[in-house]
Formats: C-alpha cells, structure tokens, sequence
C-alpha cells in the first residue's frame, strides 16, 4: 500500500496482519470530499492500524495527527509507517482502547477520522458521545466515519451533523461537522 498524494506520496506502507485498511479507492475519496480542511489541521486517527488516513493527511498538509492503535503488534507497525514517512515530529503516537486514547488528546481537532473494525457497532455511538463530552472538535470541525454500508449512521449525532454520505461497493463514508454549514 503506497500514499496516495502529497509530500510522502508513493512511500510504502506496511499493514499490520489480520486487519483491513482503507483501499486507495476509498481514501482517494474521503480526501477528496474534506480537502478543505486538510490544510493546517490537526487529525485524530482513532483506529490507526497501519497509519494510512493520518500519514495521508500529513502527506496533504495537516499540521499535526493523532495516532491511536490499541494493539500492540499493530502498533509497531504503525510506528514503524510514521518513521518510514520521517512524519514523528507531527505525529503523536498512541497505544491505547479508543476510550483511554480520547481523554489523552490535549488539543481541539480538526478532523477525527474512525474506523474501527466494522462488527463492532457500539464503538460508533460511545465516540460521537465521547467526542461532544470531552468537547474535542473546534467548531466547523468534521468526523469521518468509515463503516459498512448496511450499517447506516444516523443523520445527527450529539450535535454532529451528516453532511456527506456515499457508498464505495461495501464502504460506507459519512461527513459530521460541528456546525450547520454546507459541504461545497
């Protein structure tokens, strides 16, 4: 797996065993639908695995990424992606549950990306609570969801409004912002 565009554009990215990283289909996609608030942000990559999303976004211009991955393997792993991309000194890595790794972020965010693995459901509904509890996202900030299709995601959550949702063959990817404004 290489990343896609930017300044690490085409670096490989090793992916842990036994998960399922976004395919370049997909995260062509969903940076296409946030570019814009790509520039400056700071990311939080919740469900890290190997890196991709947050490298990705780094590679396009954020200025600082959250990294969680609750395995420990994985975790070496995506260590080992954020040396390779030479992106630590805009990474702060994490080897946390999702929960312990939402209370340790220090900073409003622009962007949180989830993508937790699909079957288990109740992981979406504790982050949008915990995400408007711990008031992470700075006004106009977004959440982007990956999950299965079948699973559809509500319209509004916490005060998160859905504003993109699109279907890749399985994929589902919904855009939450913070405030009542359009997506162009």
């Amino acid at each position: 797996m290489k990343i896609i565009s930017g300044e690490f554009k085409y670096r490989n990215i090793e992916i842990p065993i036994g998960i399922r990283p976004t395919t370049e289909k997909v995260r062509e996609a969903v940076f296409s639908m946030i570019d814009d608030w790509i520039p400056s942000a700071v990311v939080f990559d919740m469900f890290a695995g190997s890196g991709v999303m947050g490298l990705e976004a780094l590679s396009r211009g954020a200025l600082k990424c959250y990294f969680n991955e609750g395995n420990r393997q994985n975790f070496r792993v995506l260590k080992a992606n954020v040396d390779h991309c030479k992106a630590e000194d805009k990474s702060v890595l994490m080897n946390y549950d999702y929960l312990n790794a939402i209370n340790r972020i220090d900073d409003k965010l622009d962007i949180i990306i989830i993508d937790p693995p699909y079957e288990n459901l109740e992981y979406y509904d504790k982050v949008f609570t915990l995400v408007h509890e711990k008031n992470l996202l700075k006004e106009g900030g977004i959440l982007v969801v990956e999950h299965l299709f079948k699973d559809k995601m509500k319209d509004e959550y916490n005060g998160l409004k859905k504003v993109k949702e699109k279907k890749y063959g399985t994929i589902g990817v919904d855009v939450f912002i913070k405030e009542d404004i359009l997506i162009i």
